[in-house]
C-alpha cells in the first residue's frame, strides 16, 4: 500500500507534475480516438477477413477479398479514377487558392480583408448535400453556366457537365477551395516582410522576389493544403454520388454500394486501401515539402558560404 502511495506521490511531484498535467488534458480526445476511431477501425479491420458468398457473411479468417481486390483491373481502374478527380481537384484548388491568399495577405485594409475572407469561408456554412445539389442546378443542360457559355458563343447546345467527370471536379473545387487558402493564407500572414524589402533593396524584381523569397517560404502551407484536399478528395462521397449520377465511379461510392450489397469484406478492404493510400499521400507530400525547404536553405547556404 505504502508503494502504491509513493508512486502516486512521486506522478504528482514537481518534475512530473508538467506531463501530468498534459496528459490529463489529451486523455478525453485521446480516449474518444481510442474508442471511436480506433475501435471502429480494428472492428472493420476484422470484417475484412471474412468471406462473403452469394449474399452471405461468413465469419473466418481469410485473404481472399484482399487478393481479390488487389488483382483484379476493375479495381485498379477505380482506384486510378478516383486518384485522377483527386489530382485535377487539388491543382485547380492550388492554381485559384494561391493567388486569392497572396492577394488577401497583402491587403492592407482590414475590411476589404475581412470581406474577402469571409466570401472565401462562407461556403462552408452550407453542407455539402445543399452546394452539390446547387451545383446540380447551374451545371445541367438548363443551368445557368450553359446559359452563359451560349450567350457567350462558346457553345450552341451548351456542355454536358453533369453525370461526368467533368461536373464533380468542378463541384469539388468549389467545395474544397477554402482548406487550400486557410493554410496558404497562414503561412503568407506571417512570413518576415523585411526579407522581401532587403531583396528589393539588392535589386531583386517583384517575380524573382517572388520565386526566390515569397513561394519556398509559403512551401509548408502549399504542402498542407495539398494533403488536406487531396485526403477530401479521396474520401469525398456526397458530391461525387449527386454530380456524378452513378456514373463516375470512385472508391468511396463502390464502398457505399457494397455496404449496401452486406458484401462488408470487400468495403472493409476498400475502406483499408483508401485509409492507407491517404497516409502514404500526406507522408510523401510532407517530405516533398521538407526536401524543397531544405534544398532551398542548402543552396542559400552554399551561395553565402
Amino acid at each position: 500500500m505504502s508503494r502504491i502511495t509513493d508512486k502516486v506521490v512521486d506522478v504528482y511531484s514537481s518534475g512530473n507534475r508538467k506531463w501530468t498535467t498534459q496528459l490529463l488534458l489529451l486523455l478525453p480526445a485521446l480516449l474518444l480516438m481510442g474508442i471511436v476511431y480506433l475501435g471502429g477501425l480494428l472492428i472493420f479491420g476484422r470484417y475484412s477477413f471474412d468471406i462473403y458468398d452469394n449474399g452471405k457473411l461468413v465469419r473466418g479468417w481469410d485473404w481472399s477479398t484482399y487478393r481479390a481486390f488487389l488483382t483484379d483491373p476493375y479495381y485498379w481502374k477505380l482506384i486510378g479514377n478516383t486518384f485522377r478527380i483527386a489530382f485535377k481537384v487539388t491543382a485547380w484548388s492550388l492554381l485559384l487558392a494561391y493567388p486569392l491568399a497572396y492577394c488577401i495577405a497583402g491587403l492592407k485594409k482590414p475590411g476589404w480583408k475581412q470581406f474577402l475572407l469571409l466570401l472565401t469561408f462562407l461556403p462552408l456554412l452550407v453542407s455539402a448535400v445543399v452546394r452539390s445539389y446547387g451545383w446540380q442546378l447551374l451545371l445541367s443542360k438548363q443551368g445557368f453556366m450553359n446559359w452563359l457559355f451560349i450567350h457567350l458563343g462558346l457553345t450552341e447546345e451548351g456542355f454536358n457537365m453533369m453525370n461526368n467527370e467533368t461536373g464533380v471536379v468542378i463541384a469539388l473545387v468549389h467545395i474544397f477551395l477554402p482548406f487550400m487558402v486557410f493554410p496558404i493564407l497562414n503561412v503568407l500572414s506571417q512570413s518576415d516582410a523585411s526579407l522581401k524589402a532587403a531583396a528589393h533593396d539588392l535589386g531583386a524584381g517583384s517575380w524573382r522576389t517572388f520565386f526566390t523569397i515569397t513561394l519556398p517560404l509559403s512551401a509548408r502551407g502549399i504542402a498542407s493544403g495539398i494533403q488536406i484536399v487531396f485526403t477530401l478528395c479521396l474520401t469525398a462521397f456526397t458530391t461525387p454520388q449527386l454530380i456524378g449520377g452513378g456514373r463516375v465511379m470512385t472508391l468511396p461510392v463502390f464502398i457505399y454500394q457494397r455496404t449496401l450489397d452486406t458484401n462488408w469484406p470487400m468495403a472493409a478492404v476498400a475502406s483499408l486501401f483508401l485509409l492507407v493510400s491517404s497516409v502514404v499521400v500526406s507522408l510523401l507530400v510532407n517530405k516533398g515539402a521538407e526536401w524543397l525547404m531544405f534544398r532551398r536553405s542548402w543552396e542559400g547556404g552554399r551561395a553565402h558560404g
